[in-house]
């Protein structure tokens, strides 16, 4: 009898945390698909402030978000139509990271033929991808899938890549 409650209790408490580790999940894909709805609609905005009679087409639009495992927990999601690149300069990169183990400009996710690759810009000491417990060092550029993780320095980054639904622009 008491071991029969034990059981129940934990498998309750279990399922409590599986409900909770789902919420939260839902919750930061959310999060990026709001964010690539602001990014997208500024864009479509800004493109029809340029060209009045310029229409965004409907379909799919591969984005990628980018987390920091720092103490601030920092996410950013970008439209790869154009590079995104990563470094210690300020002004040359979309993201600066401050970090003297990190080069001017570092790396670079783009976007050839429908896939996300990751390209090492001849940093000083190189960029690594770790995909599950496969940790590699990337030379030249490699294709990037979703829960990839880029070491720069000491900072790990996670990337997410999502397609989002440009019918609802």
């Amino acid at each position: 009898m008491f071991i029969g409650m034990i059981i129940f209790i934990a498998a309750a408490f279990c399922a409590g945390t599986i409900c909770v580790l789902r919420a939260v999940r839902q919750m930061e894909r959310q999060k990026c698909y709001d964010a690539a709805y602001r990014i997208l609609k500024e864009e479509c905005l800004d493109r029809a402030i340029r060209s009045s009679g310029c229409k965004v087409q409907g379909g799919q639009k591969i984005m990628l978000y980018l987390k920091w495992k720092d103490s601030e927990k920092q996410g950013y999601v970008f439209d790869l139509e154009n590079p995104v690149f990563i470094g210690r300069d300020l002004e040359a990169n979309q993201i600066c990271v401050r970090e003297e183990t990190v080069s001017a400009r570092h790396c670079v996710f783009y976007l050839y033929q429908g896939t996300v690759y990751l390209g090492d810009l001849h940093s000083r000491n190189g960029t690594w991808l770790r995909r599950g417990f496969r940790k590699q060092q990337v030379s030249g550029a490699c294709p990037v899938v979703s829960g990839d993780r880029l070491l720069i320095g000491g900072i790990s980054v996670t990337a997410a890549i999502f397609a989002f639904d440009m019918t609802y622009m």
